[in-house]
């Protein structure tokens, strides 16, 4: 190869190394392992698998018919209906898409430490820390999350550099962020786009703040214009998404029901939990088999924290100490230490105040993700500074023998009084009471002396290679060497692959189920207990296909199942709530039969009420068939009245009665029958008879107002029944019956949308020079 091909490739070296390292780390996935750990099992793949099944069938992905008694699918922003990646998942399936989504945050990242100023083979450092983050080992099984996150770092430098006086270079920078806050928008995590655009907004009105102090006030109104035309931008790009989801949101539980200690607080990181930088360890083994290993599970919301890991390496953190003499080091540090103080969220009362006024915004711990971004480019900007400033190298001496420091109490302490080592961990919070002394130090010795060793060995080489007796490059090596052997330990068994064939061979039990329901819906009794969830996923292997909605991936249909975004309606979520809480019985199961649930799995050791039917056990759950479930379009004779509220009494007879909001007596009705002429994902035909006075027609499908009815072609008005199903009334005779999902705001934002990526075309455009 002649030296000028040599060097046109040069510039893919770095990246090609990086998603090389990347196919190492996920080396599983790539040789077709499933994608089934945290959510990704029971919630995103499920709901992923929905939307590809409907555009391989050539429908619009716009409800969700696999949960409840069906859903908003599109405009729920957690199916990412819009997010380019979504619709190659017919193609390149989940695990294709997992892998994507890797590809896209390192080189996405590293594009924008490139575009930062770094050189490639710092950029290339920052990008493999970023692979070897604590956060990016749970990040990429959360596909919303990784989606909202992968453009992040381009909407951070190109606000964060924004300089006011290149108008040609200005445009283009916020034609990039617009874009790149937009699409993540559609990436489905809102969250994660808020904590970016938060971040993106520090930088640029800090610098903005700068320019005014100096007396440059074209500057300061340039770059706060340039943000308000980002966020216009952005706004604009994901209006397909944010109009139908704002009109969903409206009318949700989550927005309606959701309180702070549930959503923006859950999961706040406790102040002390920072020390874990240095050792992830320091709250025990998440991945232990004894529990007594975990002693810091108690200290955490639900258990487990968001991310089990928020450690870098030691490595990372010296080399980010070393940023700290260039601008962008300190920005990004800057950025990092904001991020890390927002997730303290309920530990810090002014924290906990701000997000407790945002309570659909959940979890302050997502706040590391832009930590780790920050950190991440601060290490980029400190490997390039360890040959540009003479300074760094003692800096990065400093930062290391702190480091050092730090650890050398709790490893004494581990080696010589394990007992005030536990005592130091539950006074700072990082075990819960029952911690045992001597399993801690045990399990801590190894990984404490090793942190003091590597801390010790890089405070050492600045001071070997500044006496001659190291070259740059050995200390290089020997860096890199050590970040990579941590790197290692850290992350070994995190984000397991599943077996390749989970989702494409549906077990004997998922048989069973798809048998027994008959095409109806399917209940799984007692998934809300989390001992029992986790007794079944035990039982089989650490998997339990059937748990909702894993079991959507196969075909089933789920009724009155727990909706964990609370995305639905407050009487559908009061409805699963208040199903939960009943014991297997006559009781239950009418209610499972209002809403069309024609099978289940539940513990209970039998016989149970009448017309509920063993077909299969495995082992202490049994698959049973349920008669006379009312069917998806039911005519009754009778309705009953109730009180308006979240929840209202089950029907005496679901086949033959339906509860109305309401008072006075029971309203009588024309009997008649259903006929299905046409039933996809958005459209119901029927052919209706009805005997006079005339009927009521009950449809086992959540109430929404974008569901419109139409008989013979003449609008009618839908009301509630049973709490929150669809009713109508039909008149006497023989009718045609169309119920039909129309979200004009789909419509109206898409064109939105459309008009907005013309937009950013033309200021992309414009950015060039000519």
């Amino acid at each position: 190869m002649t030296p000028g091909r040599l060097a046109r490739l040069a510039p893919f070296a770095a990246p090609a190394a990086l998603l090389g390292a990347a196919a190492f780390r996920f080396h599983d996935y790539l040789l077709g392992g499933s994608v089934v750990s945290r959510d990704a099992g029971f919630f995103f793949v499920p709901l992923r698998e929905v939307t590809a099944r409907l555009l391989s069938a050539g429908e619009l992905p716009l409800w969700n018919d696999a949960t409840g008694a069906g859903r908003a699918l599109a405009a729920n922003p957690n199916a990412a209906v819009f997010w380019p990646g979504t619709w190659l998942v017919p193609l390149a399936g989940t695990t294709g898409l997992f892998l994507l989504h890797v590809a896209l945050v390192l080189l996405l990242s590293y594009a924008a430490l490139r575009w930062l100023g770094v050189s490639r083979g710092a950029a290339l450092a920052g990008g493999s820390v970023l692979l070897f983050s604590g956060v990016f080992q749970t990040v990429p099984l959360l596909t919303t999350t990784v989606a909202s996150a992968a453009p992040i770092p381009l909407a951070l430098v190109a606000l964060g550099t924004l300089d006011p006086s290149d108008a040609r270079g200005a445009r283009r920078r916020v034609g990039i962020a617009g874009l790149a806050l937009g699409l993540s928008l559609l990436g489905g995590e809102p969250v994660v786009t808020a904590t970016g655009a938060a971040g993106a907004t520090v930088l640029a009105l800090l610098r903005s703040g700068l320019d005014a102090r100096a007396g440059l006030w074209p500057h300061a109104r340039g770059r706060f214009l340039a943000l308000a035309a980002a966020a216009l931008l952005s706004t604009g790009i994901a209006a397909v998404q944010l109009l139908p989801t704002a009109g969903e949101l409206g009318r949700s539980a989550r927005a309606t029901q959701m309180r702070a200690e549930e959503g923006a607080l859950f999961w706040s990181v406790r102040p002390a939990r920072v020390l874990t930088l240095l050792e992830p360890r320091l709250t025990g083994d998440p991945q232990a088999e004894d529990d007594r290993d975990y002693w810091g599970a108690s200290t955490f919301d639900a258990g487990n924290p968001y991310f089990h890991d928020l450690a870098l390496g030691l490595v990372p953190l010296v080399l980010a100490a070393g940023a700290l003499g260039d601008s962008r080091g300190r920005a990004a540090l800057g950025l990092a230490g904001l991020a890390a103080v927002l997730s303290f969220g309920r530990f810090v009362p002014p924290v906990g105040a701000f997000l407790g006024a945002l309570p659909i915004l959940r979890y302050p711990e997502k706040w590391w993700i832009l930590a780790t971004f920050g950190l991440c480019g601060a290490a980029a900007v400190g490997v390039d500074r360890l040959s540009d400033d003479p300074a760094a190298p003692r800096r990065l001496s400093l930062a290391a023998a702190v480091l050092a420091a730090l650890l050398a109490g709790p490893t004494l302490l581990a080696l010589v009084a394990p007992e005030a080592l536990a005592s130091l961990l539950r006074v700072s919070g990082l075990a819960g009471p029952d911690v045992i002394a001597d399993r801690a130090a045990t399990l801590l010795r190894p990984v404490l002396l090793a942190g003091v060793a590597t801390a010790l060995l890089l405070a050492l080489l600045p001071r070997l290679v500044r006496s001659g007796r190291l070259s740059l490059r050995a200390a290089f090596a020997i860096g890199a060497a050590l970040f990579l052997f941590d790197a290692g330990r850290r992350v070994t068994g995190s984000a397991p692959a599943g077996p390749a064939d989970f989702y494409t061979n549906p077990p004997a039990e998922v048989r069973a189920a798809l048998s027994a329901a008959r095409g109806g819906r399917f209940h799984a009794d007692g998934a809300d207990d989390a001992a029992r969830a986790t007794a079944l996923a035990f039982e089989r292997g650490g998997l339990d296909p059937l748990r909702p909605l894993t079991g959507a991936v196969f075909g089933l249909r789920y009724g009155g199942d727990n909706d964990v975004d609370r995305m639905s309606p407050p009487q559908a979520v009061a409805f699963a709530a208040a199903l939960a809480r009943l014991p297997w019985g006559e009781e239950k199961v009418r209610r499972l039969r209002t809403i069309g649930v024609t099978a289940g799995r539940t513990d209970d050791a039998g016989p149970g009420p009448v017309g509920v039917r063993e077909t299969a056990r495995f082992g202490r759950g049994r698959i049973v068939a349920i008669d006379r479930a009312r069917t998806e379009h039911s005519l009754v004779s009778r309705a009953i009245f109730a009180p308006s509220g979240l929840t209202v009494p089950a029907p005496p007879d679901p086949l033959a009665d339906t509860v109305l909001e309401g008072t006075g007596a029971p309203l009588p009705f024309g009997k008649g029958e259903v006929e299905v002429l046409e039933r996809t994902n958005h459209r119901h035909r029927l052919r209706v008879r009805v005997d006079p006075p005339g009927g009521l027609l009950v449809v086992a499908l959540a109430l929404d107002p974008s569901w419109k009815a139409r008989i013979d072609g003449v609008p009618v008005a839908t009301r509630r029944a049973d709490g929150f199903l669809t009713a109508l009334g039909v008149p006497a005779g023989a009718h045609d019956v169309v119920l039909s999902y129309e979200n004009r705001s789909i419509a109206v934002g898409g064109a939105v949308t459309l008009l907005s990526l013309a937009g950013a075309a033309f200021l992309l455009r414009n950015g060039r020079r000519r």
